[in-house]
């Protein structure tokens, strides 16, 4: 089963990304989420887009480098696996 977002963007349009993956993280107590709506770079990658998911279900940007790390090592994990190539955007 897929996990979907739902975003409105500055103009109130709605737009659904896909879930690739989350993470909870001990030390910061934060759940940080990567989602893309398969939109491609001019190389090909799929962008994708990393938050911080709060509790009420907004989404925040991300500040912790550590976190950014983490989280770029498991897309990579994520990439080897399903051998596609993903292009992450905080």
């Amino acid at each position: 089963m897929k996990d979907y977002l739902t975003i409105k963007n500055d103009k109130g349009e709605e737009k659904e990304f896909e879930v690739l993956l989350s993470y909870d993280s001990e030390n910061t107590g934060k759940t940080y989420v990567t989602y893309t709506d398969y939109t491609k770079d001019k190389d090909g990658s799929i962008i994708c887009y990393s938050s911080v998911l709060e509790s009420d279900g907004t989404l925040s940007p991300i500040e912790d480098e550590k976190a950014i790390q983490t989280i770029n090592e498991l897309l990579n994990t994520l990439v080897e696996t399903t051998n596609m190539r993903y292009l992450n955007k905080e």
